[in-house]
């Protein structure tokens, strides 16, 4: 494990000693530097630290610790601020310290200056990270092109103490910081064993994907834009297909050190999700957005048995404000509906032209919790119906199903929806599955599960 030892040394050597061992350093040899980087971020300290990584190769600092630099460092250039840093971003707000441009062009009002807490750092002005503290730094696109508006993100975490070797990082926006988790922990009799087929994809390259942050804490549809371009999907159509191709990997008949990789890092995702949905968070379907998250969190919540984690079924309910709900926090929740009669001789409280014949259909909402004006009960009505929700949720479906996640999921339209999709004849294959394998892998095993 290599760290980036003191910036500006005249030998121009990275600086590193040998001290006692910290407990969290996986290779048990705990190094004392003066920065560290993770994902073309490093962050500058005033003096040496011990530092070291968790399970998922982001790096920790024993502190407290000045940060006096960052590289590379924030600019304002042409009216916008980017490369910017926050400490335990909020997810309950769409304020932020990022980037200027984040959201749109410069000037964005939602971009918070006093947020940023990169700006103007330097040796006579540094930056104080405090124990149970984590700093979010992100890299800017030079050019202002669209979502993505990032190009990478990066996560730094002051502890008081190192952790366990095999520690999962603590979530990296406000709230609770205590980690009990270990990878020692994950209970891998969850996972199935599945025979692989034909066109499997490579779980290495799926690893890869999901090695580094995700970064996803905003409740709107914006959020897009904070997806580092580097590092994950923009768009929540290809961020669900890519959680439930992830997801059914790991329940393949592959060795468990092949899985590994790729199951730490899917176990931090979920984790981050979690203390970002209890924060505050919503990712609310709207047309192809809003998917992939309630999978993740689940999927976590089973392996390492966390009950908070698996009672977000209850906890969070996507029952439409017309039936007396909060509209829902899961894409593929907030879309999916039984067709019911909601008062005597009307379904859907008068909303997508359906009728009696109609009543208990399994049904889908351009954005039904929210909107149920926006309903269509006609197949056609609205193209998002099959270009960009449930194309992408058959892998997720399917992996719930596998795990024995249904009950815990509590939104049985979503189930029911996905079936109905699956049976209908598509023009287009990509119609069906936005990931051919996870058709092919429906075929092959939905019927038995």
């Amino acid at each position: 494990m290599m760290f980036l030892g003191a910036v500006g040394a005249s030998s121009g050597v990275c600086r590193a000693q040998r001290v006692k061992p910290p407990v969290g350093d996986r290779e048990g040899v705990g190094v004392r530097a003066a920065s560290v980087e993770r994902n073309g971020v490093t962050w500058q300290f005033s003096v040496e630290h011990v530092v070291g990584r968790y399970a998922n190769g982001d790096p920790w600092v024993v502190g407290p610790v000045a940060i006096v630099g960052l590289l590379p460092p924030c600019v304002e250039t042409e009216g916008r601020t980017r490369n910017g840093a926050m400490i335990d971003p909020d997810p309950a707000t769409m304020q932020q310290g990022y980037d200027s441009a984040l959201f749109g062009e410069p000037g964005d009002t939602r971009y918070d200056k006093a947020k940023n807490v990169a700006l103007g750092l330097s040796s006579s002005s540094p930056l104080t990270l405090a124990v149970g503290q984590s700093l979010v730094s992100v890299i800017g696109r030079e050019a202002f092109e669209g979502p993505p508006v990032l190009r990478r993100a990066a996560v730094l975490t002051c502890v008081a103490a190192p952790p366990p070797p095999d520690a999962f990082r603590p979530p990296y926006v406000k709230g609770d910081k205590a980690m009990p988790y270990r990878v020692a922990d994950l209970d891998w009799s969850a996972l199935r064993k599945l025979a692989s087929i034909d066109g499997t994809p490579s779980i290495d390259a799926i690893a890869h994907r999901f090695a580094t942050t995700w970064l996803d804490h905003f409740p709107g549809w914006v959020v897009r834009y904070t997806h580092p371009l580097d590092d994950m999907p923009d768009y929540g159509r290809d961020l669900g297909s890519l959680v439930g191709t992830a997801a059914l990997l790991l329940n393949l008949d592959l060795p468990d050190a092949q899985k590994r990789p790729l199951l730490v890092a899917f176990v931090q995702f979920g984790l981050d999700l979690h203390a970002a949905l209890r924060a505050g968070c919503r990712w609310r379907g709207l047309g192809g957005h809003g998917h992939g998250r309630k999978l993740p969190i689940l999927f976590a919540g089973q392996l390492l048995h966390d009950e908070r984690m698996l009672a977000i079924g209850g906890d969070f309910d996507s029952a439409p404000a017309q039936a007396g709900g909060q509209g829902g926090w899961f894409g593929e929740d907030t879309q999916t509906f039984f067709v019911t009669e909601t008062s005597a001789g009307e379904w859907n409280w008068g909303f997508g032209g359906y009728t009696k014949e109609q009543d208990g259909l399994p049904e889908w909402g351009f954005a039904h919790a929210d909107h149920p004006d926006r309903d269509d009960a006609r197949w056609e009505g609205n193209p998002y119906r099959r270009c960009c929700t449930a194309n992408a949720w058959l892998g997720q479906a399917l992996c719930a199903r596998a795990m024995g996640l249904v009950e815990a999921w509590r939104h049985d339209a979503f189930f029911a929806y996905v079936d109905r999709y699956q049976q209908v004849v598509h023009a287009e294959d990509w119609h069906r599955a936005w990931d051919s394998w996870q058709a092919r892998m429906w075929d092959t095993y939905r019927a038995g599960l």
